[in-house]
């Protein structure tokens, strides 16, 4: 009998629903959004039992890879970037939907990280640090060969460390946060503030401007990803590891984004006299990264 988990990546924009086995292969997969005015958990569980329903064999759990932050000890959730969804009940909604107690809760860049270092970018690594860079920006951490949760569940809570405690004010309520900066919707933002125009400003649409030559996608790009740089050094200062895995929407637009931010990362890594291997390294796994570190969750207790 097939053995599988329902795994679930839920983000700013979208939720990602999908039947992974232990083999750890993607049977089915389904998207919701999870936008301003979407009834988010009426779809995601309509997916979800759309999912289970033509799925065949043993469902062992499902685990779940969320936008933070996470309230572990209670099974609940405060998505930033979800502002209707505060403390809410994602490990008690997915128990009574599948009937299972095993119930697999950690953050969405944490599952990531998680993902690529088991099966994707991060195979040769002890230490590895692990982010998504999109409409939000989030991280996780590999250390010593094992996945560093913290105290709450909440480590390496990337996104939103503040790099500039002077600067804007993020939709977290704190200032200068790095998601502020170098997410893909706010690259788009500081562009359109200096001049760049486009019927369809998006990121996707602000980076194929930057390979034309616009001064203005070029000018945000280059900030957005020095903004990055910085952040991503400050733990790799913290931390004395070099291993970095990179992936999300932005981080597939090519080597207008990775060029300048392989710069700005070296650049400020010499000030720390000891940050001279740092290896930058794009997400294998891509879009199915989140769902299968989610899985990994359920389908990892299994094998132990």
């Amino acid at each position: 009998m097939s053995r599988y988990a329902l795994a679930v990546d839920i983000g700013a924009t979208k939720a990602a629903l999908g039947i992974v086995t232990d083999e750890f292969k993607i049977l089915d997969k389904i998207e919701v959004p999870t936008g301003a005015g979407t009834a988010i958990w009426q779809d995601i569980e309509g997916a979800s039992r759309k999912l289970l329903s033509n799925a065949e064999g043993k469902c062992l759990g499902v685990g779940i890879g969320s936008a933070g932050p996470l309230h572990l000890d209670a099974g609940e959730i405060s998505p930033v970037n979800i502002p209707n969804w505060r403390k809410f009940p994602i490990v008690k909604n997915f128990s009574n939907l599948v009937g299972t107690e095993n119930v697999v809760l950690h953050g969405d860049a944490m599952a990531l990280a998680h993902a690529e270092y088991r099966l994707g970018a991060g195979q040769d690594s002890q230490n590895m640090f692990g982010m998504v860079v999109s409409t939000g920006i989030g991280g996780g951490l590999v250390l010593d060969g094992k996945l560093f949760t913290g105290v709450t569940g909440n480590a390496s809570y990337f996104g939103h460390h503040s790099i500039s405690f002077e600067g804007k004010k993020c939709v977290c309520g704190r200032i200068g946060c790095v998601e502020t900066y170098a997410s893909g919707p706010k690259m788009v933002e500081y562009a359109l503030e200096i001049g760049w125009q486009h019927q369809h400003p998006d990121f996707k649409n602000l980076a194929e401007d930057a390979r034309n030559g616009n001064k203005h996608a070029l000018e945000s790009i280059n900030r957005g990803s020095r903004a990055l740089a910085n952040a991503i050094v400050n733990v790799l200062d913290i931390l004395d590891i070099n291993t970095v895995v990179i992936g999300g929407g932005v981080s597939e637009s090519g080597e207008i984004y990775w060029k300048p931010l392989r710069e700005h990362v070296l650049n400020e890594a010499k000030f720390a006299g000891f940050l001279s291997k740092i290896d930058l390294r794009p997400a294998k796994l891509d879009r199915d990264a989140g769902l299968l570190g989610a899985a990994l969750g359920v389908l990892d207790n299994e094998r132990e």
